[in-house]
């Protein structure tokens, strides 16, 4: 009796040494996070003050006020700049990889049997009304139709692919191609142009391990080159035009260089997931043969205007994507081109004043496009349709400003009523 007695204490002991050890690790480790993001707090607070102050400012072009730092973006920075994140993050792959698995964080992220990183899901709620999106986009049609203005819906593809990819039984993908159907149906019913990219890929020169990185959602910079000339193609032939006529600036051997850099890209998706568990990509990029003469205006997240000018890779390539190779964890390559995504841009191309003017709603997808269709355009001004800060207003600009063509351009996963905040409640 005597001997049960004493083992049940020395079992309740451990657990309570346990129970203080771990809570002791947890408070240090709070502790010493505390002290590492508190710089990430001063600088929120002098935003937040400097966001105050300038409230009422109105930005150019109709842009609307600064946004105001929120509690929710504050929440985001900590969590991103947490101490050790990366480190934990990575530990957690290796003991995925370990155990042989290809699900992450709860089949957050999925791995199919070539390497590449997926998006899961195992039920979608039907919440979006993909008619009212298409309506949207009609009514933005008809109020600059008489303009002369034309509309055109673009579809990028998504990285799932039925066809190409392979995955272990039990894994479910989030395969989107159900949603682009009903949008393109609805749009197509509309009367609304259309351009569905997902009929582009794989191809003739770009077959699928060659269109989308292994560690990121988004496409590589070839097959964002090969989606500018598709739609090149789609306006010359849509709209009677003869954009780039000599086809220089669509035959990429002609006018650009291609340079790729092994190892050093690390995705979206593989940072979530560490590189020990996604693997790393190579980045291959299309550096400019010719010179060029442009002005580029953006407007950040913080509502700060900045304005370039010069030759395309001076206003376009962001150099620093590349500087140091190493540090995988914290920068993209892909965002070389245009920053991979700001909440304003307007691009003036001075050496083709004759060249058509566009307007864009995109997300980060048609960055690298948009860099690459430039050379024949006079004017490109595009917005992230995702943007929901008072900063921007998508349908103001419209009714404020004109355009030859306006493009909007949306990534599968996007397909939401956010993407289509403009012209709701015209009949």
């Amino acid at each position: 009796m005597g001997n049960g007695v004493n083992m049940n204490k020395t079992y309740f002991f451990r657990k309570k040494l346990f129970a203080v050890i771990f809570l002791l690790i947890v408070y240090i480790y709070s502790g010493f996070n505390l002290y590492h993001t508190n710089g990430i707090l001063l600088e929120a607070g002098k935003s937040l003050v400097e966001s105050l102050g300038s409230l009422g400012t109105i930005l150019p072009e109709s842009l609307g006020t600064v946004p105001p730092v929120t509690p929710q973006s504050l929440e985001n920075s900590i969590n991103s700049n947490m101490l050790f994140r990366m480190n934990l993050i990575e530990i957690y792959g290796f003991v995925q990889v370990l155990l042989d698995k290809r699900e992450f964080n709860n089949f957050t992220s999925i791995k199919d049997e070539s390497g590449s990183l997926h998006y899961s899901t195992f039920y979608r709620e039907r919440s979006d009304d993909y008619r009212e999106n298409a309506l949207r986009l009609r009514r933005l049609q008809d109020y600059v139709e008489k303009y002369g203005t034309k509309v055109m819906l673009v579809i990028t593809p998504s990285k799932y692919n039925r066809k190409y990819v392979r995955l272990r039984m039990g894994l479910s993908p989030n395969d989107p191609d159900s949603v682009v159907d009903e949008l393109l149906f609805y749009a197509n019913q509309f009367g609304i142009t259309t351009l569905d990219l997902r009929d582009s890929f794989p191809n003739n020169e770009l077959d699928y391990p060659h269109t989308f990185f292994k560690t990121d959602h988004h496409w590589t910079v070839p097959a964002a080159f090969y989606a500018s000339k598709v739609l090149r193609d789609k306006m010359n032939e849509e709209y009677g035009l003869d954009l780039d006529p000599d086809g220089y600036y669509t035959d990429h051997e002609k006018s650009y260089d291609s340079v790729t850099y092994h190892g050093g890209m690390l995705g979206y998706m593989g940072r979530k997931t560490g590189a020990v568990f996604s693997g790393v990509d190579d980045f291959t990029a299309y550096w400019p043969r010719f010179e060029g003469h442009f002005v580029r205006e953006t407007m950040t997240n913080n509502g700060k205007i900045e304005r370039l000018s010069g030759s395309f890779e001076d206003v376009f390539i962001n150099k620093d994507a590349l500087v140091d190779r190493r540090d995988i964890y914290s920068n993209s390559q892909y965002s070389l081109y245009l920053n991979e995504l700001r909440v304003f841009e307007s691009i003036v191309n001075e050496d083709e004043p004759d060249g058509p003017e566009i307007f864009m709603i995109r997300d980060s997808y048609f960055s690298p496009v948009i860099s690459f269709m430039a050379p024949y355009c006079s004017r490109i001004d595009a917005m992230w349709s995702l943007e929901e800060s008072d900063a921007i207003d998508i349908e103001t600009y419209v009714k404020e400003n004109r355009f030859d063509y306006i493009i909007m351009e949306v990534y599968p996963y996007n397909i939401e009523d956010a993407a289509f905040n403009f012209f709701k409640g015209e009949k």
